[in-house]
């Protein structure tokens, strides 16, 4: 500091004013008040190194000036202003001036605890007096008096800053070298205890904690930690005007320990300096009869009485020593006895916050650490305050009432998430990991008092308490989870990071849960839950036709089935959950196939109830569609549908089967990793719990060398600790017969120490000891290796081989796993490979080849593949020859000259005929997409328009025409640009159709009601997804932020006033300008579409709304889809991804010449016709009359047959639109079946097809030749 600023404020601070000696005020003058700013701003203006704040602290300014100012002039309210704010900032923590980092380098450590010391002397000097803290109680009293809702800003500073200032004088650490306090002396810290109490401080505290001041509850939390921070509540809750019986053994004990210990040392010094000369002086011996390495006999240096005493290591070997850098530091936690007058009114003040303010105080703080509304890492003033007032409530007098808020299961599944992350953190701030090992302890206490309440709650003689307990324990112990959290907690302990103080609370905590889960399996019993994993079953291909046969067969016929569904539509059935999942991947279409799935399923299964409830809940679900029904429809009118569903094969046995057969190009690598990836499935299952199979898991040498580790200090430890430690090293030896897993080096040197100390304490380990010993003599008698084995920490395997034998180790729990490669085998499968590789003249399969050259012949075609693709030897399919024919198959994309000729060629031909593309496919060279033929006659300007080349049928009568017409005029030419596939039998993704039925004015206006515009397909969560991150891209992030945020406040209105879906909707009303700009986006209209936000109904509505019939879960799942999106954390699946533009499809009627009539579209047709013309139903009955007579003639209900029917009992069917021309389509089979009401024989369809030239039937057997099945086409009679 230069000499001019040390002047300039040094002159400041005289300029404050001066005490008057005689009358012992402080007198000030005009410009105190512009003074004390001053002050501010130097402050304001300090560097890193704290200069100015540091010239403050040696200047004493706060103790001279600053607090007797405010004590005698408190009621000048500006001065107290400014006066408290430059308190709170001199006595702010140095911790929190360095940014919670304790500095490492010299001068900034020489300058933090240069801070430290002023803080220390501010805390011992000042706030030791009670008059300082008087002050601030007559100014909290008055402020206090004022309701909380009449207060103006500036009154809650000054309440704020006064907790603060507390909070900051609390804070300052003990100067321990300085004070050198004893036990029931009164520190620095118990004299501003006494101040804060005499004063009044604590008995505010205990008003604003009890009453409406939530908002200052995160800083009384903060405070009464500090204030209790170093008291133990066990002692604090047993203080009394006399010491109880447990405190004097306790007493005892501890004297009896310091006079052993003292006994030692003076023995000690005795042999040292007893001898008159030093040993090394006392000349050369020689040892008879004993050879030192040489022939010569063995010198020794010292003179000996016993040979026994003769020592081979030549000096004391100094025990490793690690640097105090590389130290674990402890967590932080001092506990004392403070002075017994200090206890007793702590004690009251503990009593009273329990019986008052605990419960509101820790269900509010817990609110606002779940909403992320408290400051960073506040958790652990509550898990502190957990920890302590549990315990004391267990000490004083156990009321579960009094902490019912922190015990319940959603609190211990609280600290355990807080633990992991805690763990987590440690890992990724491997620099910082301190502060977060000290967190971690601090859950880890508050776990174990948890455990502890719920251990006292089990003894208690209260019925209802111990059933409360009891109901705990089953969700604690029932739960995968919190069993294997205590098992990953002591595994995941390690000694270069975590102190001493954790591995006790750590051994402590999982003794206590192994003691509750033992006594609850043996009294109750337990039923868990269990992963397993799933078995996929076994694959049998089989051919198609005879599993539709055999499924046929099994099916009941519709006769015996429809009474007993019309006794049930007649009957009342109870509302069944709506089919459809707006949050699922899944498509709306896809949704409804599965949907009508199951009622046909249900229907064959006789679950009539469920077959009917569903139906109905579909119904509610798309009222629109009519597929499957109006409200208000007739019974008669309903069992039609059901009929049709029931008889119309869908294929729901077959659609494993299906789900294989989409595509050629799947290589078997593939297969195979979905099948691995099936049996890597698990599945959480009910099991019988086996306490000792769980124990078995502690069998580990990370937990036999933690106990040893602590039980290095068992002279130390408290009789608990060293019970706990012993209870789980006789668990492994003992329950779980893994003695040898004990046979280490640093135990044996403890059980030595054990054997040797006369410590009454010790007796339970001295008989653990004597024990393990006996069973280390009789295995090393059999086996000499056990010595060498005392060297290495040893795992249950090992154990196991020490005792048995290192050749008979038979244990198959801890085997190899089957199919484990060694480097050699490795190395083997790399030659193989690359010798089938280099030798193409064989065309066996490469697998195959492969297993049967392999040494080890009990490999399997699964295991094979897997290990090639680890090492790298993938190739497309297994079979060379199919990659041959694959490339000789693939189809270029551009079309040569002579396709081109013969396009146009066939267009003159067929260009008028009504199915002109079907007929051109069929007779072309190459077999493409019908996209591509389309583009190509456009690009040559042979056609105009895509029409075109539509089908042409012709209508059944003039309504019908005029509204194929109008389909026609309002249908949409412009589709999706497809891109050619490599692969001619490459399937490509079906476009959902839109609906062509006009909707009822019923249903306009309920979709009018809730808020819907027009009728829209919603699109999937991928379409959203995409969605959303192209929005994301043209830089609307702040309004899908205000999109977000608008659907929260709706999903906690909603919560909290319930779920009524018929309310009006929540206007989105845009406010700040990004939304306003975001509004005026397409993109963001089509994003709020795809979310569910509806526009605006009409001119009298202006702003969009979020529709109440979206239930408040489905809003949160959209909002959490928009916020990964946001966060560039929304991951879409690719293979969904298409070349059609993401937006929502306005439905549009479909046209007369439309490629295909899905099911569904079938279904609402027949309810219009089953209203309109009742001479369709009785031609249908007619039809089924003759199809019982013919029942005896054989029929091939299956797609193939279906394609071949006649031109004389069905219309002629266009399959040349369908891209995947090897796959059974449900739909397209069950619309033929709905629209023909009798199929044809074989017979019938070999006679009707027409006769065509030579090069006619030469392409249309190409067609049929193949492996897979090809459709035939019933050709017209143009050709």
């Amino acid at each position: 500091m230069t000499s001019l600023l040390s002047a300039e404020l040094s002159a400041t601070c005289n300029a404050l004013g001066t005490l008057n000696k005689k009358t012992g005020k402080y007198m000030i003058d005009d410009f105190t008040l512009n003074t004390v700013k001053d002050l501010i701003r130097y402050l304001r203006r300090d560097g890193e190194d704290h200069e100015i704040r540091r010239h403050f602290g040696q200047t004493k300014v706060l103790q001279t000036d600053l607090l007797p100012m405010l004590v005698d002039h408190w009621e000048n309210l500006e001065l107290f202003d400014v006066t408290l704010r430059l308190i709170v900032n001199l006595t702010n923590p140095a911790l929190l001036l360095y940014r919670e980092e304790v500095p490492v380098e010299r001068t900034a450590r020489h300058n933090y605890l240069q801070i430290l010391s002023h803080l220390q002397s501010y805390k011992e000097d000042a706030f030791t007096k009670v008059e300082i803290w008087q002050v601030f109680v007559k100014k909290l009293a008055k402020i206090l008096e004022i309701d909380w809702s009449e207060r103006d800003e500036d009154t809650g500073l000054i309440i704020e800053r006064i907790l603060i200032l507390i909070r900051n004088v609390l804070h300052v650490p003990a100067d321990l070298d300085k004070e050198r306090r004893p036990e029931n002396d009164a520190s620095v810290h118990d004299q501003v205890l006494w101040a804060l109490n005499q004063s009044g401080i604590l008995d505010i505290i205990l008003y604003m904690s009890s009453e409406n001041e939530k908002q200052y509850f995160m800083h009384i939390l903060e405070i009464i930690s500090h204030l209790l921070r170093e008291q133990n509540p066990t002692s604090l809750a047993d203080a009394a005007l006399q010491r109880s019986v447990d405190e004097k053994l306790r007493d005892d004990q501890e004297l009896l320990s310091l006079r052993v210990s003292e006994t030692k040392q003076r023995l000690n010094k005795v042999k040292q300096y007893s001898a008159t000369r030093h040993s090394r002086f006392g000349g050369t011996y020689v040892v008879q009869n004993m050879k030192s390495i040489s022939d010569n006999e063995l010198i020794c240096l010292k003179p000996l009485n016993k040979i026994s005493s003769l020592n081979f290591n030549g000096s004391t070997k100094t025990k490793l020593v690690k640097p105090k850098n590389r130290r674990p530091v402890e967590s932080g936690i001092l506990e004392r006895r403070s002075a017994f007058a200090i206890r007793l009114f702590l004690k009251e003040f503990c009593i009273e916050f329990l019986n008052s303010s605990y419960n509101p105080l820790m269900h509010y703080v817990k609110d606002v650490l779940v909403r992320a509304k408290a400051q960073q890492n506040d958790e652990s003033y509550y898990l502190w305050a957990i920890k302590f007032f549990m315990e004391f409530n267990r000490g004083h007098k156990f009321e579960v009432g009094l902490v019912s808020e922190t015990m319940s299961v959603p609190m211990f599944h609280y600290v355990q998430q807080q633990m992991e992350k805690y763990y987590d953190m440690i890992k990724v701030e491997k620099k910082k990991f301190s502060a977060w090992v000290r967190r971690l302890h601090l859950a880890l206490r508050a776990y174990k008092e948890l455990l502890n309440t719920l251990l006292v709650m089990d003894k208690s003689t209260d019925p209802d308490v111990k059933e409360s307990a009891k109901v705990l324990k089953s969700n604690i112990f029932y739960v995968l989870e919190y069993r294997e959290f205590i098992l990953a907690t002591f595994l995941n302990y390690d000694d270069a990071k975590m102190p001493r103080s954790y591995l006790v609370d750590l051994v402590e905590t999982v003794h206590l849960f192994l003691k509750m889960l033992e006594h609850y399996c043996k009294k109750t019993g337990l039923v868990v839950q269990k992963k397993v994993r799933k078995k996929p079953k076994s694959k049998k291909q089989k051919p198609q036709a005879q599993k539709s046969k055999s499924v046929q067969q099994s099916i009941p016929v519709w006769e015996e089935v429809r009474p007993q569904l019309a006794a049930v539509l007649s009957s009342n059935i109870e509302e069944f959950p709506p089919p459809f999942d707006a949050a699922s991947d899944v498509p709306i279409d896809q949704q409804k196939e599965d949907c009508m799935k199951k009622i046909q399923k249900l229907m064959r299964e006789h679950k009539y109830e469920n077959a009917i409830g569903t139906f109905r809940a579909a119904r509610e679900v798309w009222p629109e569609e009519g597929i499957f029904g109006v409200p208000g429809i007739e019974a008669d009118e309903e069992l039609d549908m059901l009929e049709t569903i029931y008889s119309t094969d869908l294929g729901v046995e077959l659609e494993n089967m299906e789900n294989g057969t989409e595509t050629q190009e799947n290589s078997e690598y593939d297969e195979e990793e979905d099948e691995e990836e099936e049996e890597r499935t698990t599945a959480v299952v009910e099991t019988d719990f086996d306490f000792q199979d769980f124990v078995q898991r502690f069998c580990h040498p990370r937990v036999v060398s933690a106990c040893a580790s602590l039980l290095e200090g068992c002279e130390r430890n408290p009789p608990h600790t060293n019970h706990c430690l012993l209870k789980m090293l006789h668990r492994i030896a003992w329950d779980c017969k893994r003695p040898s897993m004990m046979f280490q080096a640093t135990l044996f040197l403890v059980f030595q120490k054990v054997l040797a100390s006369p410590m009454p304490h010790l007796k339970e380990l001295e008989k653990f000891a004597i024990f393990i010993l006996r069973k280390f003599t009789e295995i090393a008698s059999k086996n000499p290796k056990a010595f060498i084995e005392l060297l290495f920490w040893k795992t249950s395997k090992d154990a196991i081989e020490i005792e048995l034998g290192y050749d008979l180790y038979n244990d198959g729990r801890d085997k190899p796993a089957k199919g484990v490669w060694t480097e050699e085998q490795e190395e083997e499968l790399r030659k193989l490979y690359m010798e089938n590789q280099a030798n193409p003249a064989t065309d066996q399969d490469v697998i195959d080849w492969i297993l049967d050259n392999l040494i080890d012949q009990t490999r399997t075609r699964r295991g094979v593949i897997k290990k090639m693709k680890e090492l790298g030897l993938i190739f497309r399919a297994p079979t060379k020859r199919s990659n041959k024919e694959r490339v000789r198959e693939r189809v270029p994309k551009e079309f040569s000259e002579e396709e081109d000729a013969l396009l146009k060629e066939l267009w003159d031909q067929y260009g008028e005929s009504t199915d002109p593309m079907g007929l051109i496919m069929a007779r072309m060279p190459r077999k493409r997409q019908k996209r591509s033929y389309v583009d190509r006659l456009l690009e040559l300007g042979i056609i105009q328009d895509a029409k075109q080349c539509r089908k042409k049928r012709q209508g059944k009568s003039g309504k019908r025409d005029t509204d194929d017409k109008s389909d026609d005029n309002s249908s949409d030419s412009a589709s999706s640009e497809q891109s050619d596939s490599e692969d001619d039998v490459r399937a490509s993704p079906t476009p959902n159709k839109p609906n062509k039925t006009k909707a009822k004015p019923g249903r306009n206006k309920n979709a009018n009601k809730t808020g819907a515009k027009g009728k829209e397909i919603q699109l999937s969560a991928n379409e959203i997804g995409r969605l959303l991150i192209q929005a994301v891209d043209d830089g609307l992030i702040e309004g899908l932020k205000w999109l977000a945020e608008s659907l929260e406040e709706v999903a906690l209105d909603q919560e909290a006033e319930g779920y009524d879906p018929n309310s009006e909707g929540t206007p989105l009303v845009p406010i700040s300008k990004d939304s306003v700009e975001a509004m005026n986006s397409k993109l963001f209209k089509k994003v709020l579409k795809g979310v569910g936000v509806v526009p605006p109904l009409d001119e009298q509505e202006t702003y969009w709304r979020i529709p109440s019939s979206l239930h408040f879960e489905t809003i949160r799942k959209r909002r959490e889809i928009i916020l990964k999106a946001i966060n560039k954390e929304l991951i879409i699946d690719g293979t969904a991804i298409d070349d059609k533009p993401n937006e929502v499809i306005e439905e549009q009627n479909q046209s007369e010449s439309s490629d295909d009539d899905d099911l569904f579209e079938r279904l609402r047709k027949m309810r219009d016709e089953n209203v309109v013309n009742s001479l369709t139903k009785s031609n249908k009955s007619n039809a089924r009359s003759n199809t019982k007579k013919s029942n005896s003639r054989k029929r091939s209900r299956s797609i193939d047959s279906s394609e071949e029917n006649s031109r004389e009992k069905m219309q002629k069917i266009d399959e040349a639109d369908e891209e995947n021309v090897d796959d059974d389509d449900i739909l397209a089979f069950a619309k033929r079946t709905l629209q023909h009401t009798e199929l044809p024989d074989t017979e019938d369809i070999l006679l009707n097809l027409p006769t065509h030239s030579d090069d006619s039937d030469k392409e249309d057997d190409e067609i049929v030749l193949p492996a897979k099945r090809r459709k035939l086409r019933v050709m017209s009679d143009d050709d």
